[in-house]
């Protein structure tokens, strides 16, 4: 809700384009970042900074210099909403990048643990787990040895319970 009331403050500033960075590279950008670094490799790293803190500026880019004078204006009338950051277990890596994908978390399945009905169940994923304790063999356990049928009992044998 606070989106589609904060949506129209920028509207004055639409006439304006929007402009790439401006990445040549001069013999005086060169110089100037050559005399701040004192290694070749931070070079790209260097100009990439300059370039994008230029581009950046309030003095230069005039969409930004609008856009933050609308800013400005309209603060009191803004809508403010609790900020949800994204949760690191959310980012996966998927085709050789890492992407936000929060449905391919397991940690938001739902846990069974001490929650499972006896027999089969089927959810949104599937065939739900069977509890351990419904396939465990209660009672008498019938056992053929070299063509002899032996029963034995889980807790008292047939002695114990003559005595």
């Amino acid at each position: 809700m606070a989106q589609k009331d904060n949506k129209n403050i920028y509207s004055e500033c639409d006439h304006i384009k929007r402009h790439k960075p401006d990445a040549l590279v001069t013999e005086d950008i060169a110089k100037d970042i050559g005399q701040n670094y004192r290694t070749l490799p931070t070079f790209e790293k260097g100009l990439f900074d300059y370039t994008y803190m230029k581009h950046y500026s309030l003095e230069r880019n005039e969409l930004l210099k609008c856009r933050w004078k609308q800013y400005k204006k309209h603060i009191e009338e803004r809508v403010f909403a609790p900020f949800q950051f994204p949760c690191i277990r959310d980012l996966h890596f998927y085709n050789g990048c890492i992407r936000f994908l929060p449905t391919e978390s397991i940690y938001r399945y739902p846990e069974h643990r001490m929650k499972l009905k006896p027999g089969p169940g089927v959810d949104f994923r599937g065939q739900m787990p069977i509890p351990q304790e419904s396939l465990m063999k209660r009672g008498k356990i019938e056992k053929k040895i070299k063509s002899e049928t032996v029963i034995k009992k889980n807790k008292q044998r047939k002695e114990n319970k003559i005595n």
